[in-house]
Formats: structure tokens, C-alpha cells, sequence
């Protein structure tokens, strides 16, 4: 694999080094006229809130700041760019580059150059190309269904309920539970954008019903295209800076997802679905159960069964650590963790389970480049919308790898929604072609 040029677009450079056959070394750098107007913005907020105590509402000279606060201007600096620009960026160019990455990038370094520009460093593992064969080819038997007649009473006054439910709600503005579509944009003093053609983009489900939340609370009632000012976006809290908390940010709303029933249309849209039988029979794959697994997750199990038998392939050892890592970040935010822990064979299922899940990620990413599957926003909403009760999750199969989604309410970067929504329509893409 050699090194290759560096490609340049909106004030970016990125460039990847091999530095083995499964490890890149990705560098991000960022113009100087970019960092130049996020420095300035960070020097006017510490003059602002970065006051001793005893000065409270005095705006400090902007010399004294520079001076007294640079270590931390700076590295507040690099973290927003971080966050609300680079990682959009390095995402996209993986995805639009087609590299069969294995695990998400990691952050191994980042600086202010005496150029003024921003320079991240990120190792990017990447996986060893799978030789497709022609899969639309393979004979695959979907498991079938219960043949249980109460289960089709069940699809079939679920399908009315969430039709009932779903012309209750108010479709043009926002409300409890629904996911909104938002772009964030950095302001000046004068609420213009400061960075016009760097807008971060999110996800977030809304939920005010039981706690106040005071950035949900100025969605509600908002509609498509609808702006207002927020001093805050909540977002990446594990990666603080000073900008995101207390600068101001334009929120232009884009899209919304009801959240509260079923959207019948964007489950034709998802599974290809011609008429109101293979509604009901699709349906039935999350109501039929056998041994406590459904006739979807069977289909799932059977299809990847299918493929690892004709495709041989060995996940590197250092591979599944990195997964294994991000596994055990994850169950350490979940209540139970230490009952999980105490069990015996712990460690080997974590380690097995990251095995299989890097296994079908490598795969299910690579049939996605060779067939050009690409995770547009529609497709994330209708991917959200599958959250809407426990029922539906059953179809979602590939998930972001970061806090369970079905639990957050902070804002969730686009960028990281892309590569599980591209995943599950790959994988739906599949499906449909070997089992019509």
C-alpha cells in the first residue's frame, strides 16, 4: 500500500501514510485562515468569562489574555476544531476513499504549527481486502416464521395502533420524542457565522417529559427550517472545551423524525416493501420468536453463516484488542457491568464477541464499497425511526459505536450515525437480494 497524495477541500489536508499492512497513519491539517477565526473567537470568550474573582462583568484587555491564558486558548482551540470539524472530515474521507477501516480512528496526537495551522495525527487500522465472490448467486433458505395465528393478530392490530398513534401527532414541528436534525454554526458578537462552510451536523432525540433540559426545550414546537441562538450544544462530553460551552451557536433545524408511532411509509422504504401483505410478513420477523430469537436475528445469523462460509478471512490479534477495548468502554457505562464482570468466562466471551463483530463489520463494509451503498440523510431518519419502540429495534443489527442509542439525548454527530446506517442498509440491501 503506498502513501498517497495529499488531497486538499475547504481549508483541509488529508493525507495517509502505511505504516503496515493493517496501520495508517492519517494526518489532518487544518488552514490557518480557519484556526485564525476560531484563536480569535476563543480569545474573546476568555476575556469575557475568564475574569478573577472579585471582577465579575469586566472584559478583560485582549493582550493580557493572549498572554496570560495561551496553554489553555490553545488547547481549547484544538479541541473544538477536534470535534465539530475534523472528525466530520476524516469520516467522510475514509468512506468517500473506500478504506476497509477495522475499529474507529484513533487520536494519537495534536498541535498549533508555527504556520498557524492545526495538525492532527490519527491511526487508522484498516483491514485486509476480502476477494467478493458473486454472493447474488449463493441459495440461501430464510428461516421461516411461527405459523401461530395469534401472531398475526398481533402484526396486524400493532399495524393499526401505530397508524392510529401516528395521525395524531403534529408532523410539521417538533415534539416529545422525535428525533431532530440540526446544524450547529459557530457566531460572532454580531450572530453571524463565524466559519459559514464548516456547519457540524446532529442527531438528537428529544425527551422533556420527565427533567427539564434546556437546550431540548427550545426544539419544541420549532418546524423544518426554523432557527434560534444557543449559548451551549452539548455535545462529546468527553471531550471538554471552553468554545462549546460558552460560545454562541446559530441551530438551523433540518429534519424530523417522529418519534412517538411507527412510520409505515419508512418501512416500505427500508425493506423495499410493495403492498400491505409484505408489510405484515416483515413485521412478523420481529414478532416470531423461536428459543428467544426472532425469525430477523435467525435470517441475520444464517446470512453471515452463509458468507463466512465462502469467504475465509483471519482478523489480525491487535484488531480484536482495540475492539475488545471499545466492548468493555461501552458495558462499563451499563448498571450491571460488575454482575457481567464476575461471570467466569467474561473475558473470553468479550473477546469472542469482538471477533465476530469485527468480522462482519469488515464484511458488510466491503460488499458496501463494491456495491456503492452510500448512508444518505433520509436514510438515517428512517434508520431512527426503527427506535421508536422496542418491537422495531429488533430490525436495527448494526449500531454506532458509542453510548447505546436507544438511551442518549444528547446531540449524536451525523458523521457517527453514517457508518451504522450505511452498514444496516447494506445488510437489508443483501437480504433482499437472496431472499427475493
Amino acid at each position: 500500500m503506498s502513501s498517497s497524495e495529499p488531497k486538499t477541500f475547504g481549508g483541509f489536508t488529508v493525507s495517509n501514510k502505511p505504516v503496515s499492512s493493517h496501520l495508517l497513519e492519517t494526518t489532518v491539517k487544518v488552514s490557518p485562515k480557519i484556526i485564525k477565526v476560531i484563536y480569535s473567537q476563543a480569545v474573546s470568550i476568555y476575556a469575557k468569562h475568564g475574569q478573577p474573582s472579585g471582577l465579575k462583568n469586566i472584559t478583560l484587555p485582549r493582550e493580557f489574555v493572549e498572554q496570560e491564558h495561551t496553554n489553555e486558548i490553545r488547547l481549547n482551540v484544538k479541541k473544538f476544531v477536534l470535534k465539530h470539524i475534523v472528525i466530520d472530515h476524516l469520516l467522510h474521507q475514509i468512506s468517500a476513499k473506500k478504506i476497509p477501516i477495522a475499529n474507529h480512528p484513533r487520536l494519537t496526537g495534536m498541535r498549533l504549527t508555527d504556520k498557524g495551522e492545526a495538525e492532527y495525527l490519527f491511526d487508522v487500522s484498516v483491514a485486509t481486502p476480502i476477494n467478493l465472490r458473486e454472493w447474488k448467486l449463493f441459495t440461501f433458505k430464510s428461516p421461516r416464521r411461527k405459523k401461530y395465528k395469534d401472531l398475526d393478530k398481533q402484526v396486524t392490530l400493532f399495524i393499526k395502533r401505530e397508524q392510529d398513534g401516528s395521525k395524531k401527532q403534529d408532523k410539521n414541528a417538533v415534539e416529545n420524542s422525535d428525533w431532530v436534525n440540526f446544524e450547529a454554526s459557530i457566531v460572532d458578537n454580531r450572530e453571524k457565522p463565524l466559519l459559514p462552510h464548516h456547519k457540524s451536523s446532529f442527531w438528537m432525540k428529544i425527551n422533556t417529559t420527565h427533567i427539564e433540559k434546556p437546550f431540548q426545550k427550545n426544539f419544541i414546537g420549532k418546524k423544518i427550517n426554523d432557527a434560534f441562538l444557543s449559548n451551549k450544544v452539548p455535545a462529546n462530553e468527553n471531550l471538554p472545551d471552553s468554545l462549546t460551552d460558552k460560545c454562541n451557536f446559530l441551530i438551523s433545524i433540518k429534519s424530523i423524525i417522529k418519534g412517538s408511532h411507527l412510520s409505515i411509509e419508512a418501512i416500505k422504504t427500508i425493506f423495499k416493501l410493495k403492498n400491505k401483505a409484505e408489510l405484515h410478513n416483515k413485521l412478523i420477523e420481529v414478532f416470531s420468536y423461536r428459543n428467544d430469537i426472532s425469525q430477523r436475528r435467525s435470517i441475520i445469523e444464517e446470512i453471515f453463516h452463509l458468507f463466512f462460509s465462502k469467504h475465509r478471512f483471519e482478523i489480525p490479534k491487535h484488531l480484536t484488542i482495540r475492539k475488545q477495548e471499545s466492548l468493555l468502554e461501552m458495558l462499563r457505562k451499563q448498571p450491571d457491568y460488575q454482575v457481567y464482570k464476575s461471570q467466569k468466562d467474561f473475558q473470553n466471551n468479550i473477546e469472542t464477541l469482538a471477533e465476530k463483530l469485527l468480522k462482519e463489520e469488515i464484511l458488510i463494509d466491503q460488499i458496501a464499497y463494491k456495491e456503492n451503498v452510500k448512508a444518505l440523510r433520509k436514510d438515517i431518519g428512517h434508520y431512527l425511526t426503527l427506535f421508536n419502540n422496542n418491537r422495531l429495534r429488533e430490525f436495527v443489527y448494526f449500531k454506532p459505536a458509542f453510548e447505546p442509542i436507544e438511551d442518549s439525548d444528547r446531540p449524536i454527530p451525523e458523521s457517527f450515525l453514517k457508518q451504522a446506517v450505511q452498514r444496516e442498509k447494506t445488510l437489508n440491501h443483501v437480504i433482499y437480494t437472496l431472499t427475493n
